[in-house]
């Protein structure tokens, strides 16, 4: 097992560089926000008890992979895939394909294709829904679209994306995970399926995917409605 110490990125980071070996990975957080951290600083030393004794579950999450142009290069994400604009101001067009079939050409500042455990993170920012980890989805967002029908959806993770860079300028970024990039061009591919490995995570029976969102996001923290 492995204890990450910091926040999420952090844990992304540890995630990049054990998940492949399926080391177990407890997050200990040292931020602020954190959703995928599982503990505080000050409750590590009774969780580490509980670590020794077994008191605790494994839980499997979903990674992306993705290659631009058949490169034999493999970008991997346990949060999420960004195509984005970066620093210019002038809008992409990108045509998505899901499962090989057409689904539509996104103008915007660019595309989240996000994991479950990613939802709580850019894509929620963008106004991406809120999923379950446990679920064998993946989520489809546009960035500030510039068509107010194009909406997030979510999509079966059986089913690869295709991201054909249709329009914009010669210095757009792909970013997995917010850590790695990789400059992107107009007429440049981005193929994103589902890895073949997954990440373990360490969590505690006494807290799970709801207890966390109530917790960061204070919900039920307002006063008992009458």
């Amino acid at each position: 097992m492995v204890l990450s110490f910091g926040g999420d990125g952090t844990l992304l980071s540890t995630a990049r560089k054990v998940g492949r070996r399926q080391t177990p990975i407890l997050g200990v957080n040292l931020g602020g926000l954190g959703y995928l951290a599982e503990i505080s600083l000050s409750s590590l030393y009774p969780r580490v008890e509980e670590l020794l004794s077994g008191a605790y579950r494994v839980e499997e999450r979903m990674v992306l992979a993705c290659r631009v142009n058949g490169s034999p290069d493999v970008y991997y994400a346990l949060n999420d895939v960004v195509i984005e604009k970066g620093a210019y101001t002038r809008v992409v067009r990108i045509r998505t394909t899901i499962g090989g079939r057409y689904l539509n050409t996104y103008t915007g500042d660019g595309l989240i294709v996000a994991t479950p455990t990613g939802s709580t993170a850019y894509s929620l920012s963008t106004g991406g829904p809120l999923v379950e980890p446990a679920l064998n989805v993946l989520i489809v967002n546009p960035i500030s679209p510039h068509t107010l029908t194009d909406r997030p959806m979510l999509i079966g993770c059986d089913q690869g994306i295709e991201a054909l860079v249709q329009g914009g300028h010669d210095r757009m970024i792909l970013s997995t995970d917010g850590q790695v990039e990789r400059h992107l061009r107009v007429g440049d591919r981005i193929i994103i399926h589902k890895a073949d490995y997954v990440v373990k995570l360490v969590l505690f029976h006494d807290k799970y995917f709801y207890d966390v969102l109530r917790e960061k996001l204070k919900w039920g923290d307002g006063p008992a409605s009458s």
